[in-house]
């Protein structure tokens, strides 16, 4: 049951970074402590004991960590990526290392009661969430993060014609490009994957007669093709 509760407090952490998909600008503290909030909500799910006091008190704690690494505006995607590498290992120990974490008991009597192969569907469906939410926020994260590491400005940056709205819907189309191809690797229809690319680039393809707009899409396009199926591949070893 630990690896399940591990999944589902992780996903509850996961669903409320995704406030941080269109925020480029440090979080506001009333924003943070809104995010800080779904998290708690995995305690429901716990049975009382030392383990639960210790995440709460992991759960209460966090928010002043990511308020600190939230402040330095020059490298926001960097320590928003430690932050999720910092409640990874903070969980792991608190699941794994302490090992006394306990399902609550009428959830516990739910599911046995229900079907004893119910527990493993529903790990099953916490790790398919797990991977559709990093592909949605954290790889866009990364994608950014190594952007700037390559020295490659954001193009909102670099072209002044791009309105917000514009810029905005570019990273929509980059988030479900990147749910797609997840879920194409996933079922290893790889062809479709490559249909998906393609059909991104006859849509833009008038655009691509700016040489300097073209390989900035051409590089964000395949980093974050790599990043989707990283976590695809990652899910399809270890299930």
């Amino acid at each position: 049951m630990n690896t399940l509760l591990f999944f589902l407090t992780l996903n509850l952490i996961l669903v409320s970074r995704l406030k941080l998909t269109f925020q480029d600008e440090p979080l506001e503290t009333g924003s943070l402590l809104k995010m800080a909030a779904i998290p708690l909500a995995s305690l429901f799910f716990i049975e009382l004991g030392p383990g639960w006091y210790v995440l709460f008190a992991y759960l209460l704690i966090y928010p002043g960590i990511m308020y600190l690494l939230e402040r330095n505006r020059e490298k926001i995607y960097r320590n928003r990526i430690l932050m999720l590498l910092i409640h990874g290992l903070s969980l792991a120990v608190i699941f794994f290392g302490l090992n006394s974490m306990m399902i609550n008991v009428d959830l516990s009597g739910f599911i046995y009661s229900n079907n004893a192969a119910m527990a493993e569907n529903l790990l099953g469906v916490q790790l398919l969430l797990f991977g559709i939410l990093m592909v949605m926020n954290e790889m866009n994260t990364i994608l950014r993060y190594l952007m700037k590491m390559l020295n490659i400005a954001l193009i909102g940056e670099r072209m002044d014609s791009i309105s917000d709205q514009q810029y905005n819907t570019g990273r929509v189309i980059g988030i479900l490009e990147r749910i797609f191809i997840f879920i194409f690797t996933l079922a290893g229809q790889f062809a479709a994957i490559g249909f998906i690319l393609t059909a991104k680039g006859v849509v833009r393809y008038q655009e691509f007669e700016d040489r300097t707009f073209a390989e900035y899409v051409l590089i964000g396009t395949l980093l974050s093709a790599l990043l989707a199926m990283g976590v695809a591949f990652l899910l399809r070893t270890f299930v």
